[in-house]
């Protein structure tokens, strides 16, 4: 029987209730199985400091994956990876959301070294009264969260010139997230961005949104990093998430669990399939691998 020693999980739509707070009685399952010798770590499409924010509001230290293996930081916020858009890349990418007016009412944000930059508060308030008008349980989870990111929190740099910043102020790019509620325009968006921009990896965590990296940038690499910190085989890792962004994870690790509101390409590739994020899966999923259930 394989003893699982690292868990691995993504955040939103996974260990995250409504896009915002781990549960604290998730956060009790993983302090026990750290007890039992299971370490515990994120990977998460989102930025390093604002998934940290989430994990310090109940008290849970450990290494995170962000920007989807752009960054891997360890418990103590030290780098261990870093894998960046060049300058040229990211300015391409700009260049290909800019284009024409096509994709004019795309809101996008940037993942840089100098923090999370915006360029359009108008598109990110039409986004929010779309995802408002919208009503469904996906729409007014990414509601709150837009609404404490940019009215609560203010974590983001606003920048009318995006192209100069990244030219003069921006440092290392990690990462672009565009975001519609019209989802044939991300299925245009990511295809035009495929073919036009070489040296990028673009995958997404929502029929909404699109994410563009480094080739290189994925989960599957992060949690090879952390395999690596941590000594233990990949076979002893335990990976959990919801969507298409999880697919390089769930392709290197020896356990992948799927949440019940998971994309159907993620189940088809996973071992096991755990109630939804709003139901504990995580908590669950953990328990089972704890007691022997899931072997």
């Amino acid at each position: 029987m394989t003893t699982y020693k690292l868990f691995v999980s993504d955040m939103d739509g996974t260990i995250l209730h409504n896009h915002t707070k781990i549960a604290p009685e998730t956060a009790e399952i993983v302090r026990a199985a750290e007890e039992q010798g299971i370490r515990f770590a994120i990977a998460t499409g989102r930025n390093y400091f604002n998934a940290k924010e989430i994990l310090d509001e109940v008290g849970l230290t450990c290494p995170i994956v962000s920007s989807n293996g752009g960054r891997v930081l360890t418990e103590t916020g030290d780098v261990l990876h870093e894998i960046d858009l060049t300058t040229e890349e990211a300015l391409e990418v700009v260049s290909v959301l800019h284009q024409d007016h096509k994709y004019s009412d795309v809101f996008y944000e940037m993942y840089s070294e100098a923090g999370l930059v915006a360029s359009r508060l108008d598109l990110i308030e039409a986004t929010m009264e779309n995802l408002k008008q919208n009503g469904d349980d996906r729409s007014l989870e990414m509601y709150e969260f837009f609404r404490k990111r940019y009215y609560v929190n203010e974590d983001v740099r606003l920048v009318e010139d995006i192209e100069d910043f990244i030219k003069k102020e921006a440092g290392r790019v990690y990462k672009f997230i565009a975001f519609s509620s019209h989802f044939e325009k991300m299925s245009s968006l990511w295809a035009e961005i495929d073919e036009r921009v070489e040296g990028v990896y673009v995958t997404s965590s929502g029929d909404d949104n699109i994410e563009v990296m480094a080739n290189g940038a994925d989960k599957g690499h992060g949690v090879r990093k952390l395999a690596e910190y941590f000594g233990v085989d990949l076979s002893e890792v335990v990976v959990i998430g919801d969507n298409l962004n999880d697919v390089p994870m769930f392709e290197v690790a020896g356990k992948a669990i799927a949440m019940a509101n998971s994309h159907d390409e993620l189940i088809k590739i996973s071992h096991h399939v755990t109630e939804r994020h709003d139901e504990y899966g995580v908590a669950n999923a953990l328990k089972r691998v704890m007691n022997g259930e899931w072997k």
